[in-house]
């Protein structure tokens, strides 16, 4: 059986984990035009610094082929370096000023079996949810494999939003059989 995690590392999560109890100021991203989808990249800002959420390919294992797989990573950036990755386009910045109260980290086990036996154990971070103090959330979600897409969503309950994970049980047929769970992660201040 073979083994592939693209979760965030812990270094992404020791990240995430400073963000709470700090004040995110905006958002940055592309601008929406027919949903709430952006390419590649979108940054969160704070007093003290920024960071983006990337999703781009890179090569890798994809059920038993090499293809260019989209994979969701945080990393600190300066502000500065946060900017369209589209040619001639120019991010919008959204307001947010609003302290975290949690985030919560989703992620996805995927596992394809072939003929009953298990072939591919899989995990990746499927998005971010912001929880802040008055309880609206910000998410930030990877799109499927290939797509190099992050979904942003502002509200309230913002996992019901989420990817269905059928959406992977439906690519399989014959032989093949995929199934797929979730996992919440949830970061919260210990000093309170």
């Amino acid at each position: 059986m073979k083994h592939i995690d693209v979760r965030f590392s812990k270094d992404a999560i020791e990240l995430l984990r400073s963000m709470i109890g700090q004040t995110m100021l905006k958002y940055k991203c592309d601008p929406f035009i027919f949903s709430t989808s952006v390419y590649g990249l979108a940054g969160i800002i704070f007093k003290n610094g920024a960071f983006a959420f990337t999703n781009f390919t890179e090569p890798l294992d994809y059920y038993g082929v090499t293809e260019d797989v989209a994979v969701f990573r945080l990393v600190s950036m300066p502000e500065k370096e946060i900017y369209s990755q589209i040619q001639g386009e120019k991010m919008i910045e959204v307001a947010v000023n609003n302290q975290i109260k949690e985030i919560h980290i989703v992620n996805e086990n995927q596992s394809l079996f072939e003929d009953g036996i298990k072939t591919y154990d899989v995990w990746l971070t499927r998005g971010v949810i912001f929880k802040f103090i008055d309880g609206l959330e910000l998410s930030f979600e990877k799109n499927i494999w290939f797509s190099e897409d992050i979904t942003i969503e502002r509200g309230y309950d913002l996992i019901t939003r989420f990817s269905p994970v059928d959406e992977f049980l439906e690519n399989w047929e014959g032989e093949y059989r995929g199934e797929c769970t979730r996992e919440t992660i949830t970061l919260t201040d210990t000093h309170s």
